[in-house]
């Protein structure tokens, strides 16, 4: 994949020409991309292509109308073939403030295919902006001279990132593991630095628990100050948009260890059931971060404002999201997911838990039938059976 990316901040304007290809290897004929309708498609280049179709569909995960572009090549092709779609736009006011441009994993600015928002890609990413400003991505650039920069990367498709400003303030970690915090505009203050001995506490916990066969070698926290949300990026690093984010309150602690740990809680599909894979796995993360430095209040009382939620729920099995209110999914996958989890680590142990766990994302699971598996290698056939009944409670 290559994304060429033309940049205009004092309007918080860009173009976009990116370029999907599809290998050989795979024969499919007709090849769908999703892109947002606030971004008008201005070219579409397909050779080889039978047809070509631009439409307007309403996609239920982002609750939107999108543009699809659908393109149809010869059944049992058995040459590459490439699409290229040119695209131009504004990023409305959650994404670009006086200071910021932020084109990240929220901001939908990338075409995808149905259902593979979270595709892993290979991509380069050129961009260009005017001379006074600086870019930063979740990777070093590959080269950089005035007004251009050159980025790699492999990551999930929606996830390809480029932060644009005319100053960035950063700290780093003093020893390994590399752990930096860029902030977009404003200059730094003591929050930020204890962010970064936070940030670095919880990486160093990871690290030897759940990542200890894939651990974290190098991790960037961007404060965009646009104030929004938070999420990780599977590219070891974390947008958070909060300003005054203070990791002194618990609150904003868990939110950290939550998105630090999507670097291997981000596998399960986001359209189903597996999605607690992703959501409960990084959100008992947390509450055992919480555990592990001595905060024990602090985790029963994390654990039991989730398990409260949980009474009167479907089973996490099979859960549709479509078929209730957003608010379920979050009681299924995020919280009673949580409390599943919980029950396991109480059968097995801690020992064997992170064990279970580091397994899990060393192997990049992304199935519960999977996960499954590794409980059952683990832990034997007997919890495999226990939890199987726990997930379809």
């Amino acid at each position: 994949m290559r994304v060429q990316l033309q940049l205009a901040p004092a309007t918080g304007s860009f173009t976009c020409r990116y370029t999907f290809t599809l290998p050989a290897s795979d024969t499919t004929s007709t090849i769908q991309l999703n892109l947002n309708r606030h971004f008008p498609l201005q070219r579409l280049s397909s050779p080889g292509a039978l047809r070509r179709r631009i439409s307007r569909t309403y996609y239920s995960f982002f609750a939107d109308t999108m543009q699809r572009v659908e393109v149809q090549y010869a059944p049992h092709n058995h040459k590459a073939r490439q699409l290229t779609l040119t695209y131009a736009g504004t990023l409305d006011k959650s994404t670009s403030t006086a200071q910021v441009m932020e084109l990240s994993g929220h901001s939908n600015w990338v075409p995808f295919r149905s259902n593979q928002e979270y595709e892993i890609v290979k991509y380069t990413l050129a961009v260009r902006a005017p001379a006074a400003y600086q870019v930063r991505s979740t990777t070093p650039a590959l080269r950089q001279r005035r007004g251009r920069w050159l980025f790699s990367g492999r990551t999930s498709n929606i996830e390809i990132t480029a932060l644009v400003a005319k100053q960035f303030h950063q700290v780093v970690s003093a020893t390994a593991p590399l752990i930096t915090v860029v902030k977009a505009g404003a200059a730094l203050v003591r929050q930020d630095t204890a962010l970064l001995h936070q940030a670095a506490a919880i990486i160093g916990f990871y690290n030897r628990t759940i990542g200890r066969q894939d651990s974290i070698a190098r991790f960037t926290i961007f404060l965009p100050g646009t104030n929004r949300d938070a999420f990780g990026l599977l590219d070891n690093a974390t947008v958070i948009t909060y300003p005054g984010f203070d990791v002194a309150e618990r609150e904003y602690v868990l939110i950290l260890a939550h998105e630090i740990s999507h670097k291997w809680w981000s596998y399960g599909s986001f359209h189903d059931y597996n999605d607690w894979l992703n959501e409960a796995f990084a959100t008992y993360s947390s509450l055992l971060y919480l555990q592990a430095i001595g905060d024990t209040a602090g985790y029963q009382q994390e654990y039991a404002k989730r398990a409260q939620t949980t009474a009167n729920t479907p089973a996490i099995l099979g859960f549709d999201r479509d078929k209730y209110e957003r608010s379920m999914y979050r009681r299924v996958v995020y919280n009673k997911g949580t409390v599943v989890l919980a029950a396991l680590h109480a059968r097995v142990g801690t020992e064997k838990f992170y064990a279970l766990l580091a397994t899990t994302a060393a192997r990049k699971i992304s199935t519960t039938a999977a996960f499954l598996e590794v409980v059952e290698q683990t832990a034997g056939p007997a919890t495999r059976t226990w939890l199987q009944a726990e997930l379809t409670r």
